[in-house]
């Protein structure tokens, strides 16, 4: 028992050991501390425009942009004005004993060659002060010149089919934490869309993804934190779902698309886990099974699909995928409970 006394204290020594290291960072390379910690319910509320917005003078726009703090002009950070230092090749951040962090717009810095193409149009563009448009940015763990972890750090406006515009930001903190928050820019406004929060660990040589938010337009939030919690925040009143429209839902479920009635779904099949519990408990005096338990072990088998990189192609998957197997793991075990309460 001595010995278990101290175990938790030396795992958590050796967890922070991991991740304890000070990162001295240029603030030209650092981006935006607004990314550190975001409510996305009021950023979006921020960022949506009036009804009458589009026909409004210039003035008068400018004044509501200033009510959006992720409006290119509102941040400390010139995000456009970090291409002309990383386009001709990965720049070094940080430069430690063991490991380099580097920022550059190719997947591996091996890949020197795939900028030159449009080297001579990117150096007139740079020079003009023109932003290279689409350019992504990774940043890198470097070990001996081999790419160890990477993950997407930004990019710049992107035009798609369904909005107007996306594009993604970023932080580092002197603690050696990322933080990232993909955008979509639409009529009605400035949508926050995924936020992301990472760890380096600085001997797995990894970028440890700790928590995201996804939002999505229906005004339904998913926190995920790594590795066993899925939560959902909702702003809209909770609506029960009937018979029918549940077995519609279900019988349609695509697992490349995202549905409003996705939602109705989960909570119907989270309900009714609760209540079965709470009747299994009731009969039996002797072991009472934990909800909040339960349900963290079967969100830790369901978080281990990989997570979205980016933009909405990215995000709709993924949270299809994950409800999905969430559902199905309250189905089975509301069946083994009911069994249970046939005995």
């Amino acid at each position: 028992m001595k010995y278990s006394y101290y175990l938790v204290p030396l795992c958590l020594l050796f967890s922070s050991y991991s991740y304890s290291q000070h990162y001295q960072i240029e603030d030209k390379y650092r981006g935006d501390p607004f990314f550190r910690k975001i409510d996305m319910n009021k950023l979006q509320k921020d960022c949506t425009y009036p009804l009458d917005y589009w026909q409004l003078d210039n003035s008068k726009q400018q004044e509501i942009d200033k009510l959006c703090p992720v409006e290119k002009n509102n941040l400390k950070f010139d995000f456009a004005g970090l291409y002309k230092f990383i386009y001709k090749a990965p720049v070094i951040l940080y430069n430690g004993k063991d490991f380099q962090l580097t920022l550059g717009m190719f997947k591996n810095i091996q890949d020197n060659q795939n900028i030159q193409n449009n080297e001579d149009k990117q150096d007139n563009d740079v020079e003009s002060g023109f932003t290279i448009y689409g350019g992504d940015i990774f940043l890198s763990i470097v070990r001996n010149n081999i790419v160890e972890d990477q993950i997407f750090l930004a990019d710049n406006h992107i035009y798609l089919a369904d909005y107007a515009v996306d594009y993604q930001r970023y932080f580092i903190s002197p603690e050696g934490e990322v933080y990232t928050l993909y955008l979509a820019e639409v009529e009605e406004g400035i949508f926050p869309m995924l936020w992301k929060h990472y760890k380096i660990d600085n001997k797995k040589m990894k970028f440890v993804l700790q928590d995201m938010l996804l939002n999505t337009i229906v005004g339904v939030q998913y926190q995920i934190i790594y590795p066993n919690q899925f939560n959902v925040i909702s702003n809209q009143p909770a609506t029960k779902i009937d018979s029918q429209e549940l077995k519609s839902c279900e019988d349609e479920y695509d697992k490349e698309e995202y549905h409003s009635c996705y939602i109705d779904v989960y909570n119907h099949y989270n309900n009714r886990l609760k209540q079965k519990i709470n009747l299994l408990n009731k009969k039996n005096n002797t072991i009472k099974k934990s909800y909040s338990k339960l349900q963290q072990n079967m969100a830790s088998d369901c978080l281990m699909l990989s997570p979205p990189v980016s933009g909405n192609t990215d995000i709709d998957p993924y949270l299809s995928k994950v409800m999905f197997c969430l559902i199905q793991n309250y189905k089975q075990e509301i069946t083994n409970i009911e069994k249970q309460l046939a005995h």
